[in-house]
């Protein structure tokens, strides 16, 4: 029996039309019904999606700024920020590479230029701001560092690349065809929702999950039930116990019916 379920948003739940499905709204109000308690992981900042768990009628913790943060409310459940020397030696070497970088520092999104923010944002309730120089900035609390670039060659290789330099030191792994989240070793979506699982005394098995990207992959291995979108990267999808139809097709919702309403099993 499911207790827990657990989703990315964005290509997930969240299709291209950036708007809540009327079927999605149903599943969420159905599982309520049933105390099934639903957490979203994302790599958004706290602020960016509060608002999309609100329109879900959620009040539960969220996992948010790809597992580095797991917070409800004012109340911040697990932390695990890049170390600020880190965070500088990744801004030098994106900027010497000139691949734009989005600096996710105190729930607040900076960036020396907009370029590609307008995609990045639209639809998100992400807001940002500008500035001249990183170097200018006080560090707090860093929850990631974000690389964005659209040529897919480029991505493949700085993915690569950095992976290499900083293995055991930083988790890096891709969000998007575009987009290279950069995070400290221990912040995950997985590592997160173990710890909020422990928590709350909910077994593995006990956990449906669901997701589209790399960065989801952890997510999925911590739970007994794991959902891939159709459109999913392969990594994900090797992972996962079922495939769903787009979120445009409500293919998320379908998946719950069957595992967790209709209370199906996976091998």
């Amino acid at each position: 029996m499911i207790k827990l379920v657990v989703t990315d948003i964005d290509g997930t739940i969240l299709g291209d039309c950036n708007v809540f499905r009327p079927k999605v709204l149903e599943t969420m109000r159905k599982l309520e019904e049933r105390k099934i308690p639903v957490i979203l992981a994302t790599g958004r900042v706290y602020n960016g999606v509060w608002p999309a768990a609100e329109q879900l009628g959620l009040k539960t913790p969220i996992i948010c700024s790809q597992g580095s943060i797991l917070r409800q409310g004012d109340e911040i459940l697990w932390k695990r920020p890049v170390a600020h020397d880190l965070a500088r030696e990744i801004i030098e070497v994106l900027r010497e590479k000139g691949v734009h970088t989005n600096l996710y520092n105190d729930d607040e999104i900076l960036v020396e230029d907009e370029n590609y923010m307008d995609e990045y944002s639209t639809g998100r309730f992400v807001t940002y701001r500008v500035i001249d120089n990183f170097n200018d900035i006080k560090l707090g609390v860093v929850s990631k560092l974000l690389a964005i670039t659209h040529s897919e060659e480029e991505m493949q290789t700085l993915n690569k690349e950095l992976k290499e330099r900083y293995k055991g030191v930083l988790n890096i792994v891709r969000s998007h065809k575009y987009y290279l989240e950069i995070t400290d070793i221990e912040a995950s979506k997985g590592n997160a929702l173990k710890h909020l699982a422990d928590l709350w005394g909910i077994e593995k098995h006990e956990i449906f999950a669901s997701g589209d990207q790399d960065n989801d992959i952890d997510l999925l291995l911590n739970a007994g039930v794991r959902v891939a979108t159709e459109h999913a990267s392969e990594g994900l999808k090797s992972v996962a116990h079922h495939i769903c139809a787009h979120p445009d097709c409500d293919g998320w919702a379908d998946a719950i019916k069957k595992y967790v309403l209709k209370g199906v099993l996976c091998e």
